[in-house]
């Protein structure tokens, strides 16, 4: 592999920026180059083949979800309340910062690529190890002892929320954080 770790972050970057944008059939090594402004066959230097690319851009997507998890945990206020839960997870859900809504959309892709391609499973089950911790890690926060059932259910929802919120036009008096409260009394039988 080249030695430029920087160049290599900004390739994967990249390329998360095609797979949001155009999807993962857009993305190639020509793609990345040009979007990148890189000479010609540089990211080919780094990643020999399309499938190459496809799992370390899988890997990045998951080095940046665990990323999140510990800047989540660092700054989770302790104790936090059931209300500032449901809070946190509506924001996380249907108000995402521009970053994590294009990340979540790349997490996305890959959990629907990953059905056509099953080398990238183990990447699958790593983002959703991933959210099962961040939704764990929220609960323990607020005091709320759930089971590992509890929090797979949980997260299994909030994919299911997040992924509504980013495809469906939620215009229409959607009220997300209604939504949010009654899926936490459901799984966790509050």
């Amino acid at each position: 592999m080249p030695p430029n770790p920087e160049r290599r972050t900004a390739i994967l970057d990249t390329a998360i920026d095609i797979v949001v944008d155009v999807g993962i059939g857009g993305l190639t090594h020509r793609q990345v180059d040009e979007r990148a402004a890189l000479p010609a066959g540089t990211t080919s230097n780094y990643f020999r083949t399309r499938l190459a690319l496809l799992e370390a851009t899988a890997a990045h997507v998951v080095d940046l979800h665990w990323r999140r998890v510990e800047a989540l945990q660092a700054a989770l206020p302790s104790p936090m309340t059931r209300a500032g839960v449901a809070a946190l997870l509506t924001r996380m859900v249907a108000d995402p910062d521009e970053t994590a809504r294009r990340r979540t959309l790349a997490r996305f892709e890959f959990f629907i690529e990953a059905t056509r391609r099953p080398e990238l499973q183990p990447f699958i089950y790593e983002l959703q190890h991933a959210a099962m911790k961040t939704a764990g890690l929220i609960l323990a926060s607020a005091g709320i002892d759930a089971s590992p059932e509890q929090v797979g259910e949980l997260t299994r929802l909030l994919n299911g929320l997040a992924f509504s919120n980013l495809t469906i036009d939620q215009s229409d008096g959607h009220d997300p954080a209604g939504l949010i409260d009654r899926v936490l009394d459901v799984v966790l039988g509050s």
